[in-house]
C-alpha cells in the first residue's frame, strides 16, 4: 500500500477510534469517519489474539494487499481502520470478499 493512504501516526488512529461509525461481519470490523485530507487514509490494527508476530504480519500483509485493490474507487476524505475478528487462519479470498461488502454496506465506495 502506497505512503499517502496510510495512518502513520497514533493520533489518527486514536481519532478514529473516538469519532468512528463501524460495520462488520464475521470476518472484519471497519471502522471509519471524516478526516480533512483530500486524499482517504487506511490503517490496520492486528491484536495479539491473532497469533505469533509471524502470523499478524501475514494477516496485515493480506488486508493490505485486498484494501490495495479497493483504495482507488474509496470515497474521499475518509479515515479508515480495518480489524480483524476471529484467530482461525484467513483465506485470502475470504478476506477480500469481506473488504468488498463491508465497504458497500458502509457506502465508502464510489
Amino acid at each position: 500500500m502506497q505512503a499517502k493512504y496510510r495512518l502513520k501516526k497514533n493520533f489518527q488512529y486514536n481519532y478514529v477510534y473516538k469519532h468512528a461509525k463501524t460495520v462488520s461481519d464475521g470476518n472484519l470490523v471497519i471502522l471509519y469517519c471524516n478526516s480533512n485530507n483530500r486524499q482517504s487514509k487506511v490503517g490496520f490494527s492486528v491484536g495479539k489474539r491473532q497469533g505469533n508476530a509471524v502470523k499478524r504480519n501475514r494477516l496485515r500483509r493480506q488486508l493490505k494487499a485486498a484494501m490495495r485493490q479497493f483504495m482507488p474507487s474509496v470515497v474521499h476524505n475518509r479515515n479508515i481502520v480495518v480489524v480483524p475478528r476471529r484467530s482461525t487462519p484467513y483465506l485470502y479470498s475470504d478476506i477480500v470478499t469481506s473488504v468488498n461488502q463491508l465497504l458497500t454496506k458502509a457506502g465508502l465506495l464510489q
